[in-house]
């Protein structure tokens, strides 16, 4: 509903905020960006605002990246792309009409408006060019400066800076000179609900998911399993996403299992209520919102010291250095002990608890500072603190 004045209300002709939520997929999309966008709509709608879904993509972008050969990163870091996806949110903006915020997801695109305005990455565009992985390795010097010096414009002109980690919001103080009462830490939220089950931790069950096979080192996960599986001959392994065949005693594929399909959810989630540790210790991690779903539903994690991952896992697992090749080996070997991972899992899903994506929507609400908006009722922003080194 609308009150006189055009602005949105609810049944009780309370003021309800309306946000504009920007990215160059579908923000309604699940299958966009891990899902993050398609959930904060939610989260922002269960707190109350009228969200606007905005796409910064003109008709034939896609069609023509294809036909210069280009990556994302490459249409990203140019001139002509950017150009293009800014005008094309303008113009979504402007077809908004009154908006009481703009949340913007990503740096591949400026934005012209006046409409007070926060920006939401788990990672800036320096920390992903100093991890030198695909398709980041293959920009030149000059495109990753041009595309830096953006996301710089970007900072500064918005409200305020909102990162999922304290990982990332340390690049934004750092690599971009923006000062710390600009940044903000907002987190993440879980994809899926495995609620509490009864599980059997007599048995070592590990569940790996990475879609990047290489990144999310699935190859020494495989290599780690066998040492687990000498010293604990019953222990199982479970690996989803896209893995190559592994024909290993104890391991079972199960591929891909996508975001926003419900047999893929259901499943998804049956694997989690079986297992006891939950596995992805990649080689870097701007956030990881599997290790929350493990986490939800009692399952201790292993990830990577790497990126915002610790934040992520808390104190319910453990974090290892991808770069410590019997690291990985010591934490399995750790948590195929019942009682330390039925303890770490109980800490797991304690610290998940609180990541939700309405929690989220409203830290970034309290960025944004919206009027009508009681500030004070909102969950504070999270602790801007380095994350841990290693347990």
């Amino acid at each position: 509903m609308v009150d006189d004045a055009g602005m949105a209300v609810d049944e009780h002709g309370e003021h309800r905020p309306r946000i504009a939520l920007v990215e160059q997929g579908d923000p309604t999309d699940p299958a966009s960006w891990s899902g993050v966008p398609a959930r904060l709509v939610r989260g922002f709608a269960e707190a109350g605002c009228e969200v606007v879904p905005v796409r910064a993509m003109f008709r034939g972008a896609r069609r023509l990246r294809g036909l210069l050969g280009m990556s994302w990163a490459d249409q990203a870091a140019g001139r002509i792309f950017p150009a293009g996806f800014g005008a094309a949110a303008d113009r979504g903006l402007r077809r908004a009409g009154a908006l009481d915020g703009v949340v913007m997801i990503g740096s591949g695109y400026a934005l012209r408006t006046a409409t007070p305005l926060v920006t939401f990455e788990d990672m800036t565009v320096a920390q992903a060019v100093r991890q030198g992985e695909p398709p980041y390795d293959r920009l030149s010097g000059r495109a990753s400066a041009r595309w830096m010096a953006r996301q710089r414009r970007v900072y500064e002109a918005s409200r305020g800076c909102c990162l999922a980690s304290a990982w990332a919001a340390s690049s934004v103080r750092d690599d971009y000179g923006v000062a710390a009462g600009k940044v903000h830490v907002v987190g993440l939220g879980r994809n899926v609900d495995a609620g509490e089950v009864e599980r059997d931790w007599s048995v070592p069950r590990f569940l790996f998911v990475g879609g990047d096979w290489p990144r999310k080192r699935g190859a020494a996960v495989v290599e780690a399993f066998a040492a687990v599986r000498r010293r604990h001959p019953g222990a199982t392994l479970d690996l989803v996403g896209d893995h190559p065949p592994v024909r290993a005693d104890g391991v079972t594929g199960h591929g891909r299992l996508p975001l926003g399909s419900p047999d893929g959810e259901r499943r998804y989630v049956e694997l989690l209520q079986r297992a006891t540790c939950f596995l992805m210790p990649s080689s870097h991690e701007p956030f990881g919102i599997a290790y929350l779903d493990a986490g939800a539903g009692g399952l201790p994690s292993i990830g990577t010291t790497v990126g915002g991952a610790p934040e992520a896992i808390g104190e319910g697992g453990i974090a290892v250095d991808p770069a410590d090749g019997e690291a990985l080996a010591r934490a399995m070997l750790r948590l195929a002990e019942p009682q330390v991972a039925e303890r770490l899992g109980v800490l797991a899903r304690q610290h998940a608890a609180a990541m939700t994506w309405r929690a989220t929507a409203e830290r970034l609400l309290r960025a944004l500072r919206p009027a009508g908006i009681e500030i004070d009722q909102l969950p504070p922003f999270l602790p801007d603190r380095a994350p841990r080194e290693e347990s």
